[in-house]
């Protein structure tokens, strides 16, 4: 049995039809264009089996040719005992044939029986998101989860870029973002400092690396709230131009981007300026989720806005300021994502072309995705791979399936994938990031590639010690182990209850107080 995630569509082993003898006596014969894919698959060879093929006439050969038409992602593989022969519409779908071909070998070693295999995605949105806002993970170790979204045949790479906590990109125009938004004095309980950027060649290389990998690459700007970094280097970003420092506490901020003055669009559209040239895959995040208006409630500028352009309420002033983004960006031609935790039932003014990313199920996600809506399943549980396993075992995440339930064929066609964030929070370096995401990434990407009727729980955990080799090839020295990942009652108790009071620090008071004396403040304007 074939120990592969994520599980192909079709295999079959032809018993009786001896193996393949992979060796460096192996030649290669390439009629394709993949020249990425055959570089990671050729260091692959030199780093675990200390030889890499070449092209010449020998006895055995892997042989990689293009189909005429199909899913440019799907593959086939052919082994024989003279041949291997890998086929595929695109160069995606070779290199995701060579990713199989990796884990056959390390679960066999160099005699591979002879086998067909037939493969495709069950969706083409298979994401990764990475927040490095709360803490910031370098180039090398963002390249690391790069190189393990490959392995598990994941195409989407989320770079949550900004925080209350701390601006990650530079950008040129507003040098402050980085001089002084990209360092925070302290971090909740711990009291140390955390600091960190992506200068714009950063960015580039990255990016670069990430297509080498056949992986898109869509970056977030959070707004209009989670911008406390901002707001403390440039205060004219606010409703009442307050000083603030960089946040240092997790929980959600009250101080946002104004929505009432004309000099906050300009400054976002600065900002998507310099970014848009780095980020070439066409889409944009731009955040959109906690979003606390009782600013706006007080502010002259929102209040004298919403009377100007029609608005009824805060809620529609979200939504106006979003679309105008949006719009903005289609007009560059990139499409827009947001998440949809404040989405409202009546979205009049929140343009339809913005994909939502489904951290919650409103009461309208039926109707949204019935009337057109585009939307990517990331509902916090079990997606979010930062929770406990004790809040959601590696099993309830695995028998968990994303589709959207009480709608039509053609409406179905709406839900593009699933992503998996990785809020890190409580991830301060890739020794947690390790325990959080494996192995539950292993089976997030079963989800998202194999079809509901070729999955089983009692199979994948019979690939896991194969799987668990796999990771370790990859660097990863830290996942959680099944009894980790599979706690009994009284450890998923104790998880549970560290979790719930870990949330628990001063930053709510800490808003009351905020909100007190911004009210009083306003008041006292007013008199």
């Amino acid at each position: 049995m074939m120990h592969i995630i994520p599980e192909p569509k079709d295999i079959t082993i032809h018993q009786g039809a001896g193996c393949f003898p992979f060796s460096a006596e192996t030649a290669l014969v390439n009629s394709v264009l993949a020249q990425a894919a055959l570089e990671d698959f050729q260091s692959f060879l030199k780093k675990n089996f200390h030889f890499g093929l070449t092209q010449s006439e020998r006895a055995t050969r892997l042989v990689l040719a293009r189909m005429e038409e199909g899913d440019p992602e799907a593959y086939r593989i052919e082994v024989s005992e003279q041949e291997i022969c890998i086929s595929s519409a695109g160069e995606a779908g070779l290199f995701y044939a060579l990713q199989t071909l990796k884990q056959i070998l390390l679960t066999n070693g160099c005699k591979i029986p002879s086998l067909s295999i037939n493969d495709a995605p069950l969706y083409h949105y298979r994401g990764f998101m990475l927040d490095v806002g709360r803490y910031f993970y370098p180039v090398e170790e963002v390249k690391h989860f790069l190189d393990l979204m490959a392995v598990h045949k994941l195409n989407i790479f989320h770079w949550h870029l900004t925080e209350d906590q701390g601006w990650r990109v530079e950008i040129k125009k507003y040098p402050r973002l980085t001089e002084f938004g990209s360092k925070r004095s302290h971090t909740n309980f711990g009291f140390r400092p955390h600091s960190g950027f992506y200068t714009q060649e950063d960015i580039r290389e990255v990016v670069a690396y990430a297509h080498s990998k056949y992986i898109k690459v869509i970056p977030e700007i959070d707004m209009p709230g989670h911008m406390q970094s901002a707001i403390a280097c440039y205060p004219e970003l606010s409703c009442f131009n307050r000083s603030l420092p960089v946040a240092t506490h997790w929980g959600v901020k009250h101080d946002i981007l104004c929505a009432g003055k004309e000099s906050t669009y300009q400054f976002i559209f600065d900002v998507l300026d310099e970014l848009i040239p780095l980020f070439p895959d066409g889409y944009f995040h731009l955040g959109g989720d906690e979003v606390v208006k009782m600013r706006w409630q007080l502010c002259p500028h929102c209040q004298a806005f919403m009377k100007k352009t029609g608005l009824k309420d805060e809620e529609e002033l979200q939504q106006f300021f979003m679309s105008r983004v949006s719009r903005y960006l289609k007009e560059k031609g990139v499409a827009s994502m947001m998440w949809n935790w404040d989405s409202v039932e009546a979205t009049q003014w929140l343009d339809r072309d913005i994909i939502w990313q489904m951290c919650g199920m409103p009461k309208n996600t039926q109707a949204e995705i019935t009337a057109g809506r585009r939307m990517v399943n990331s509902v916090s549980f079990p997606y979010y791979l930062d929770l406990p396993y004790g809040w959601f075992n590696l099993r309830a995440t695995y028998e968990n399936t994303p589709e959207i339930p009480h709608i039509d064929a053609a409406s179905a066609k709406n839900l593009l994938g699933l992503e998996a964030p990785l809020w890190t929070e409580y991830v301060p370096n890739m020794k947690k990031a390790d325990y959080c995401t494996y192995p539950r990434l292993g089976a997030i990407a079963e989800i998202a590639w194999t079809a509901p009727e070729n999955r089983s729980w009692a199979h994948f955990q019979q690939k896991l010690e194969d799987y668990y080799r796999l990771l370790s090839v990859y660097g990863v020295e830290h996942p959680a182990t099944l009894k980790q990942a599979m706690p009994g009652a009284l450890r998923a108790k104790g998880y549970s209850l560290w979790f719930n009071r870990r949330q628990l620090h001063w930053a709510g008071l800490h808003n009351l107080i905020d909100d007190a004396k911004v009210k009083k403040s306003v008041a006292k304007q007013q008199r």
